[in-house]
């Protein structure tokens, strides 16, 4: 009888230890790190800009937003969408991300920075829950939305301010470099390396592209497409306050490899001028100094017959010079910018060219104003249709694919 109870005994702790190391191996595994956050962008024909839409808070509300590369933070109107969330929490005086000590306020407050909206505007930050998707590391899968820990602004009602944005859009996602950044937030609260990455898309629509937060997608199809130029400072921006702008360093700029010739001394910093090149996506087409412009016109005037103008543009030529059947033709000037470290954005006929009707195109470059703008180039919105682009802050490293068109990738594939 003590046998069999012994034996018993050596079977009932032998049943609860393997019962126990399944039970153990059955816990489940941590979620990975994600790779990236990704927010969809579309684009707004009339306007020619890009927006997105983010749900916040608790009770959600939805809230369509310009993407502004330089914007300084993510912030929207919360009267008017009835914003009155129980997740939100101030950002507390002197913390990170709180330029005002604890001793001059009691909520943290800043101004907030974007060209579309000319001035300064002062708003509340706060951290609330933010529906966003992300990717893993080893894939290109994008998972579901879930609620992420960001910083946002909160800007009372003003009367009027709202008509500055396009139609239906109640804010701005900034994606610039600055302490009351969106990016900022999220790169420090998730340890991801802070990089943002733009996929903008060529066509209205429900297919569109993308913004990453943390590093380009992971998809094959990129692979061996970056290209990469240093991101540069500009001391007189940094000297009025604008430190989150992104500039690139133009030396020249070619037509199918022909130099253009202009004065040069543009493009560096000098007296009437800031020199550099900005990266600004919230106009939709690059604006050139006067005489930059002209050398272009002039380089496609070679090629092509003149053509009305047609509004918004200046300067159009017939279709049929290029071809008639793609933008992509070999027929259609190559536009190259050379770039410090000897790398070179060639821009081909989709991002160079707007096609109006069948027999005209027009080329999607516009003058600057010789009393608004400082600066000899500012990229705009189109040039970087279906080109994947990356800001690197870490490695003050700018890098860009050139048309993925070539490449039969857009940035708004069909899903």
């Amino acid at each position: 009888m003590s046998r069999l109870f012994i034996f018993l005994n050596i079977i009932f702790v032998l049943i609860a230890n393997t019962t126990s190391l399944t039970e153990h191996n059955l816990k489940p595994k941590p979620k990975p790190k994600p790779h990236a956050i990704v927010i969809p962008v579309f684009k707004d024909t009339r306007s020619g800009l890009y927006y997105t839409n983010v749900t916040v808070g608790k009770p959600p509300i939805v809230a369509n937003l310009v993407v502004d590369v330089r914007g300084s933070a993510l912030w929207f109107e919360c009267d008017t969408v009835g914003y009155n969330s129980t997740t939100s929490t101030p950002v507390p005086c002197g913390s990170r991300g709180c330029e005002q000590t604890k001793d001059k306020c009691s909520t943290c407050q800043a101004y907030l920075k974007s060209e579309l909206t000319f001035n300064n505007q002062i708003a509340t930050l706060i951290n609330d829950d933010v529906m966003l998707s992300y990717t893993f590391p080893s894939s290109a899968y994008v998972a579901p939305k879930r609620p992420v820990r960001a910083r946002i602004a909160c800007r009372g009602y003003f009367e009027g301010f709202l008509s500055m944005l396009p139609a239906g859009t109640l804010g701005i996602l900034g994606l610039g470099n600055s302490s009351t950044s969106f990016v900022s937030s999220l790169v420090s609260s998730y340890k991801l390396p802070f990089k943002v990455s733009l996929c903008l898309p060529s066509k209205p629509g429900n297919n569109p592209g993308s913004v990453y937060i943390g590093g380009s997608p992971n998809s094959k199809n990129f692979k061996g497409l970056l290209v990469s130029t240093p991101l540069i400072s500009n001391r007189e921006t940094i000297a009025h306050g604008e430190d989150y702008n992104y500039f690139i360093d133009v030396k020249s700029i070619e037509v199918n490899g022909k130099r253009l010739s202009f004065d040069h001394d543009l493009l560096k910093n000098k007296t009437g001028h800031w020199g550099r090149t900005k990266i600004k996506n919230v106009i939709p087409y690059t604006l050139l100094e006067g005489s930059i412009y002209k050398a272009l016109v002039g380089a496609f005037s070679e090629k092509a017959k003149k053509q009305k103008a047609v509004y918004p543009f200046t300067d159009c030529f017939s279709y049929k010079s290029f071809g008639g059947k793609s933008l992509l033709g070999k027929e259609t000037p190559v536009i190259s910018l050379v770039l410090g470290g000897g790398a070179k954005w060639d821009i081909y006929g989709p991002n160079s060219l707007v096609k109006v009707n069948k027999k005209v195109v027009c080329l999607a470059y516009q003058e600057a104003d010789e009393f608004e703008s400082r600066f000899p180039i500012e990229i705009g919105g189109y040039q970087m249709e279906d080109n994947l682009v990356e800001f690197d802050l870490e490695a003050s490293k700018f890098s860009f694919t050139s048309s993925l068109l070539r490449h039969n990738i857009s940035c708004s594939p069909q899903r």
